[in-house]
């Protein structure tokens, strides 16, 4: 019977575990702004990087995404709370969508610094990294309120010559 509420508990715990979206596959602890600052140190480098979509452009054979990057949360999703580490370019095979990759959107991306390309924010130069992106994540939009609450309801029992029983809520933000 002993066993029986441990497999039942052990059973129960493992349900309520998040796993992330997916694995962790390249570095994060580059930035586009060390990227930048060190020169052509970091190219071909994998990297996981995400942040705020500020301009989409579909070419002949590829899509490119400017982006503002931000630290990544531990569900890889940017973090807009912390300061923004530079931007960069990604570039997408094929095509996306400008209306669901537009201006303002979240994502998270896998991919492998490519290059360094000049350009322009607003009238100053700027340098680009350029990340090939072999995974983007777009993020779902978030609610006015930014957080949407959970909460979850748990009742257990067991007997071992005496009754136990519990009773546990959660709220998960």
């Amino acid at each position: 019977m002993k066993s029986l509420l441990i497999i039942c508990l052990f059973a129960s715990l493992t349900c309520c575990a998040q796993t992330p979206t997916r694995p962790p596959a390249a570095d994060r602890s580059i930035t586009p702004r060390m990227v930048v600052d060190t020169g052509e140190q970091y190219l071909s480098h994998q990297v996981e990087w995400g942040g705020v979509i500020v301009e989409s452009r579909n070419l002949r054979q590829n899509s490119e995404l400017q982006v503002l990057a931000y630290p990544l949360d531990t569900a890889a999703r940017p973090d807009l709370d912390q300061p923004p580490n530079g931007r960069f370019i990604v570039v997408s095979p094929g095509y996306l969508e400008n209306v669901d990759y537009a201006k303002g959107r979240q994502v998270t991306l896998s991919g492998r610094i490519s290059a360094l390309r000049p350009g322009k924010v607003g009238e100053a130069d700027y340098l680009f990294p350029v990340v090939d992106s072999s995974e983007i994540e777009l993020w779902p939009e978030q609610s006015r309120g930014g957080v949407t609450p959970r909460f979850n309801f748990g009742i257990s029992g067991g007997s071992g010559g005496r009754i136990r029983t519990g009773v546990g809520v959660g709220i998960q933000f």
